[in-house]
């Protein structure tokens, strides 16, 4: 087993960093790695800001409800998915193509890509890190706040730094769950799923010490509805995407 798929298969969310900066070499490396991710037809439809003004970290602090490391971290970006760029450049194209659903599917998987590539670039340079979706809870505030133009989506952040933890790996879904042959093959759904309940159950029940004793299922429902999001829909329709 060589040292990335090592990199790979002990992957957490890193959200405690030493107190040392990341140096710009390193920084521009990570990006130039994004930019390196597959894209759809060379659109390359996604945006990476840099987030150092200390009032904007602030922002995005209160947005996720709060989450430390957005303050804390050396290194934070912001992930966009931009259509933005395309509308205003592409040649002989019907603008009224960028609102369709496809168009807006296209720039999420192209800057999740990215996003991906520069997590992993990171990870092999010695840092670690945690993506944040909280600012979501008001993707109209943190458009303001960063001057995004219609048709520019915020999506998630990507905090980095250098870990001074070193968090118990979070037990995943059975990969005959995840990874099915030739067909959505779910005769043994209801098993797998009971069985990895328990799993879970245990995992938080042993971290937590009890305070937290829920199972996958319960959990991830109870995250869900604290977390429904609509006014995302809304917004990214207003600003001129996922109208078709």
């Amino acid at each position: 087993m060589n040292e990335t798929i090592k990199m790979l298969l002990n992957h957490t969310s890193i959200r405690k960093y030493q107190d040392r900066t990341i140096d710009r070499e390193t920084v521009d490396i990570i990006i130039q790695c994004a930019q390196m991710a597959p894209t759809s037809s060379h659109y390359q439809a996604y945006t990476i800001i840099e987030v150092r003004d200390p009032s904007k970290k602030e922002v995005l602090f209160e947005i996720s409800g709060g989450q430390q490391w957005i303050k804390t971290a050396p290194l934070v970006l912001l992930f966009c998915a931009d259509l933005h760029r395309g509308s205003k450049f592409y040649k002989g194209v019907d603008k009224e193509v960028f609102s369709n659903t496809e168009c807006y599917t296209v720039a999420v998987v192209d800057a999740s890509l990215a996003m991906q590539k520069a997590f992993i670039a990171a990870q092999s340079m010695g840092l670690g890190g945690v993506v944040v979706g909280g600012i979501r809870n008001n993707v109209e505030k943190i458009s303001k706040t960063f001057k995004l133009p219609d048709m520019v989506a915020p999506l998630y952040l990507l905090c980095l730094g250098y870990p001074d933890d070193t968090p118990e790996l979070k037990p995943r879904l059975p990969i005959d769950e995840i990874c099915k042959v030739d067909f959505y093959d779910e005769s043994q759904q209801e098993r797998l799923i009971v069985e990895y309940d328990e799993v879970v159950k245990k995992y938080y029940t042993d971290r937590t010490k009890g305070k937290i004793t829920e199972t996958w299922t319960e959990r991830c429902g109870k995250m869900l509805m604290d977390k429904t999001r609509d006014d995302v829909g809304i917004f990214f329709r207003k600003i001129g995407l996922l109208k078709k």
